[in-house]
């Protein structure tokens, strides 16, 4: 028996180092397929699906985003606006220098109008516009685009500006973009405003149809958007969207000299991202993850949203991982839907994704007449208890006497 319990103890460790060895050869091979060469200053591609960074050069390095700044002034406008409102031009507005929509003083345009000029067009006016109608002012609309940026976790940028117009103290950086963008595709009408190739456009002094400045949309297979820019101080930058099956990759290059340098890079890192990767998922949607009581109102804890992972084609099997859940109960009463608490899913010791845990059912307050009526009866249960000690002690006391006597 001991000889076989030896044998039994020499097999699996043979095993586990072989899996450490085939595990560093799958990760050394990977190394090596990784896009190298890039020119662009600063650049990231993102995984919609597990929200992974699956490559990074320089991606917290503050540059100058250029015209992708546009991305989250139509996110802005899309929540805070009424896509039929009429938004009237200022002079300031059109007044605006490089690319524009030539929107006249005073001319007036619904919000949708204004949004497909802004994202087809880069319409520099139609930002000013846009920002003006929405924040009052472009100090005010940009205060709301830095505390949206903050927001979606994008703590390295600073806006001044709705259009990207230069200026000094407007920087962002490929991993914010990134995150901006992501957030915004979320959004149906977003999505439908950047993958249109063309429009008619009728303004007051300018007929003619907006054609799409994101070259991507033509030369690229799968494109889904998102916005492409452009300043002397910024040089080229994008930020652009494909999918292809369920896997929609966003991939942020700034700083590039030229166009086709810029979608060169841009289609070398979306085709390293799915040619080189698999995504799984982990978890469901809706999945129960714990339960508990409150107020006699019982509750499963479920999770947000999908959960998954995005890993190297060669790493299979994949890779386990453990769930952390933290269930934090709100005081009642709540909704069905709120967060009761999170649930982190990790690997080697490390959080590769965290989600929220909603509720499944809604929790009232304690209601008064139940809570008024346990009042009253510990209170009753109380006084019955007082009166019996002080009728017991006043017996006692009787009997001490009695035996003195």
């Amino acid at each position: 028996m001991r000889q076989l319990g030896q044998i039994l103890t020499t097999f699996c460790l043979l095993v586990y180092f072989l899996t450490l060895t085939s595990m560093a050869d799958v990760l050394a091979a990977h190394e090596e397929k990784k896009p190298t060469g890039l020119s662009a200053q600063g650049a990231i591609l993102y995984d919609r699906q597990s929200g992974q960074f699956l490559f990074e050069q320089n991606p917290d390095q503050p540059l100058y985003p250029a015209s992708i700044t546009k991305v989250l002034t139509a996110i802005l406008a899309l929540e805070k606006g009424d896509l039929s409102a009429k938004v009237k031009t200022s002079k300031l507005a059109r007044e605006q220098e490089g690319n524009r929509i030539y929107l006249e003083y005073d001319e007036e345009q619904t919000l949708e109008n204004l949004l497909y000029g802004l994202m087809l067009n880069s319409g520099n006016d139609a930002a000013v516009a846009i920002a003006e109608h929405i924040g009052g002012s472009v100090e005010q609309f940009a205060d709301m685009m830095n505390q949206k940026a903050k927001a979606l976790g994008a703590t390295h940028t600073h806006f001044v500006t709705p259009s990207g117009l230069h200026d000094d103290l407007h920087t962002t950086t490929a991993r914010d973009m990134a995150l901006i963008s992501s957030y915004a595709m979320n959004n149906q009408t977003f999505r439908k405003i950047v993958a249109t190739e063309s429009l008619p456009w009728k303004g007051q002094v300018w007929e003619s149809t907006l054609i799409n400045l994101n070259q991507m949309l033509y030369n690229y297979e799968g494109t889904t958007g998102i916005k492409t820019g452009f300043t002397d101080q910024a040089q080229q930058t994008i930020t652009v969207s494909a999918k292809r099956g369920d896997r929609e990759l966003i991939a942020v290059l700034m700083g590039v000299e030229n166009r086709p340098k810029i979608r060169e890079e841009a289609t070398v890192l979306l085709d390293y991202g799915f040619d080189q990767f698999v995504t799984t998922k982990l978890a469901s949607k809706g999945d129960v993850i714990q339960s508990f009581a409150l107020n006699a109102t019982p509750v499963r804890a479920t999770l947000a949203e999908d959960v998954y992972r995005t890993l190297p084609l060669e790493s299979t099997p994949s890779p386990s991982f453990t769930s952390i859940p933290h269930i934090n109960v709100p005081q009642a009463p709540f909704r069905k839907g709120d967060v009761v608490g999170s649930i982190d899913y990790v690997t080697d010791g490390q959080i590769i994704v965290s989600v929220d845990l909603l509720a499944d059912n809604d929790v009232a307050a304690w209601p008064i007449n139940e809570a008024v009526a346990v009042i009253e009866n510990k209170f009753l249960l109380l006084f019955t208890l007082v009166t019996v000690l002080l009728f017991l002690s006043k017996r006692i006391v009787k009997f001490r006497k009695s035996r003195s006597i």
